[in-house]
């Protein structure tokens, strides 16, 4: 029987890396805890200062902790520092799964990374099937690849997905000490929602999880880049920092708007 993901239990995540980021990682997380009060939060913000790999001060129900990246770079300013950031997602979504997927006391994990420059206007409504192996996420039909500004994990521990999120994990990982050449289409790199991609496609006739391609305009809400004004009927709107954060050129950008901008009303 498919429920709704908001009556289930869940773990919410996200991190900011760079203290640009801090201000958006914090309205993403009023949203969520004003339409998901019942979800465990962890997010994470870094670099933590005088550390020798990428270190992120954690903070989750459990309390605060210090997690560590297994390779080590350090921000230059360039271009690379967007890439190599990115990579640390799949990362971060494997430490959250395996350390605190499981908090409904069950063998299902249940977790939701949603980008820090995400706002929610009302609860996430994706249906789920509570025991099954999923992976949902809004889907780019064009360029056909998963968009990783929210996505959601779902299955046993222990099970496929875990091992799907490791490789996934380990591939970003590996990318983050040796970068893959840019491709034709992305010419900034390849970065960790086209590895997820890969991914999930070596596995998508293997039968052993559900993919579930989620409507782009209403969970995948991209703005009016001349207006600034958000996408309508959008259920999540991304507002992209990658466009001020990306390129070195860009970053005097007066990109995104302001917080109190981006509120509307919502049929949600």
């Amino acid at each position: 029987m498919n429920i709704k993901i908001d009556q289930l239990p869940a773990v919410l995540t996200s991190f900011a890396y760079r203290e640009e980021y801090f201000p958006e990682l914090d309205g993403m997380i009023a949203r969520v805890r004003k339409h998901h009060p019942q979800w465990w939060l962890v997010t994470g913000k870094g670099p933590v200062p005088d550390c020798e790999c990428p270190t992120l001060r954690v903070e989750s129900p459990a309390g605060e902790f210090h997690w560590s990246l297994p390779v080590s770079f350090h921000l230059d300013g360039t271009e690379n520092d967007w890439l190599r950031i990115v990579w640390m997602k799949a990362w971060w979504v494997a430490q959250v799964w395996h350390q605190f997927g499981n908090v409904a006391g069950v063998h299902t994990n249940r977790v939701v990374w949603m980008d820090a420059d995400a706002r929610l206007n009302g609860p996430l409504d994706i249906l789920l099937e509570p025991e099954k192996e999923i992976v949902a996420g809004p889907w780019a039909t064009l360029d056909d690849h998963i968009l990783t500004g929210l996505v959601v994990f779902q299955g046993a521990k222990g099970g496929f997905l875990e091992s799907l999120i490791d490789r996934w994990a380990a591939k970003c990982l590996n990318y983050i000490t040796d970068p893959p050449p840019p491709s034709p289409l992305w010419q900034w790199g390849e970065g960790d929602q086209e590895v997820l991609t890969t991914v999930l496609k070596a596995e998508s006739n293997s039968g052993a999880f559900t993919l579930c391609k989620l409507d782009y305009d209403k969970y995948f809400g991209e703005p009016d880049y001349k207006t600034g004004k958000s996408k309508a009927g959008a259920l999540v709107d991304q507002w992209m920092m990658n466009e001020k954060m990306r390129y070195p050129r860009d970053r005097d950008r007066n990109w995104p708007p302001p917080e109190q901008a981006r509120h509307k009303s919502s049929s949600f």
